[in-house]
């Protein structure tokens, strides 16, 4: 996720490797991916860096697949 003048853009990468931008993270608990990358677009750095965002897998009770 990069915000550049003021419109998200998703993209597929290119990746950077942890050491080059691993600052800080978040766990959101959010109802789809949509609602991640709204949420991804308004953190600060996505305008002048990039945000990455990661489907994190989970078994919540009562959400047996």
């Amino acid at each position: 996720m990069r915000v550049r003048g003021g419109v998200p853009a998703v993209t597929d990468g290119p990746y950077l490797e942890t050491k080059e931008y691993l600052a800080s993270w978040y766990l959101l608990d959010v109802p789809d991916e949509r609602r991640a990358l709204e949420i991804a677009a308004e953190v600060p750095f996505a305008s002048v860096g990039a945000v990455e965002v990661w489907p994190v897998p989970h078994e919540a009770p009562g959400n047996r697949l």
